[in-house]
């Protein structure tokens, strides 16, 4: 959990999503008219969704999103961004293969094969 330097719209935080990510994200919109705390967890974490949403968030950013998943962040006034598996999670797979190389003298070489997920 975070909060954002610049509070943000929906829309304008969905924006800068897709320019860090390289990936529009698909986004429901919340209640809050600015986004100012944020809780986030990569890849298929629909499911900590209850977890942000008792943390008083304005929003929840993961990778993957289920049909259930869709109404619980409706009713709660959550905004909820689904931006995909591989694209929230390839940074941090890039980041520990770094740190691993250096730590253990190893070669490492990240592969990305794009993943519409």
């Amino acid at each position: 959990m975070g909060a954002l330097a610049q509070p943000a719209s929906g829309p304008e935080f969905a924006a800068r999503i897709a320019a860090t990510l390289g990936r529009q994200p698909l986004h429901l919109p919340g209640a809050a008219p600015l986004i100012r705390r944020l809780a986030w967890c990569t890849g298929a974490a629909q499911s900590y969704l209850e977890t942000a949403i008792d943390q008083d968030v304005d929003a929840f950013l993961t990778g993957e999103i289920s049909e259930p998943t869709v109404h619980l962040a409706r009713e709660s006034g959550l905004h909820y961004f689904a931006a995909g598996h591989h694209a929230t999670e390839r940074y941090g797979v890039q980041a520990l293969g770094a740190h691993l190389a250096e730590r253990f003298a190893l070669n490492f070489t990240f592969v990305d094969i794009a993943n519409p997920v």
